[in-house]
């Protein structure tokens, strides 16, 4: 009983008590939020420790024990050797000149931000071939629309948009249409992750879900 009912009881009071600093105008419950939230924090930071040494235990096994087949075991272990190294590299420039530093803001600059351009890149190439192929297996309006989307979302979203018409006021307005539809959807999964957020605290509150036991779910 024990398993499952003292983490319902420790999820529940500390749900009930944030929702109340969050919500109610008293000083007790709002002291008390803040100190669950720093003690989350802390939680997170050793969760993102213990992530990283995972991270390192898991690789360092692929390079010290790789697989035994000869041609994908050369590619992981190459790989599994860049991300150690990378780590551990970046690890020790945090460590010694903190993030504000010139090589980690070098880093960043030179590493990190071209590296999440290119991803996004090739996620809108990607998007559009996807479409393509999904036209040629299924034609339907749909796939069609789809196919469009993609098009005009990596055209627009390019520097210069699309050059080669000619005619800045259709470009425009082809771009602001896009942006508009973009806008819209990007508020409704927000809406859409409010409203699913809310829904799991609350079953979380009212104990139809246990996430922190062995047995999770109610039947109601």
């Amino acid at each position: 009983m024990f398993r499952w009912f003292l983490p319902t009881l420790v999820a529940v009071i500390v749900a009930v008590i944030v929702l109340l600093g969050t919500l109610v105008p008293i000083s007790a419950f709002q002291s008390a939020r803040e100190i669950l939230l720093r003690g989350a924090t802390v939680l997170a930071a050793f969760a993102l420790v213990l992530a990283f040494g995972n991270l390192l235990r898991v690789h360092i096994g692929r390079i010290v024990n790789p697989p035994s087949s000869a041609g994908p075991a050369r590619k992981h272990r190459l790989a599994s050797i860049l991300l150690v190294l990378s780590a551990l590299a970046s690890l020790i420039v945090v460590l010694l000149e903190g993030p504000a530093g010139p090589i980690s803001q070098f880093l960043m600059e030179a590493v990190l931000i071209p590296g999440q351009s290119a991803l996004l890149a090739l996620t809108a190439v990607t998007l559009v071939v996807a479409g393509m192929r999904l036209y040629r297996v299924r034609r339907h309006v749909n796939s069609l629309l789809f196919l469009i989307a993609a098009i005009l979302a990596l055209l627009t979203a390019s520097p210069g948009g699309l050059p080669f018409i000619g005619l800045p006021s259709v470009l425009q307005i082809v771009v602001d249409l896009v942006n508009s539809v973009a806008t819209g959807g990007m508020r409704g999964l927000i809406l859409g992750v409010a409203i699913g957020t809310i829904i799991a605290g609350l079953r979380v509150i009212l104990t139809i879900d246990r996430p922190h036991s062995p047995k999770r779910t109610v039947s109601r």
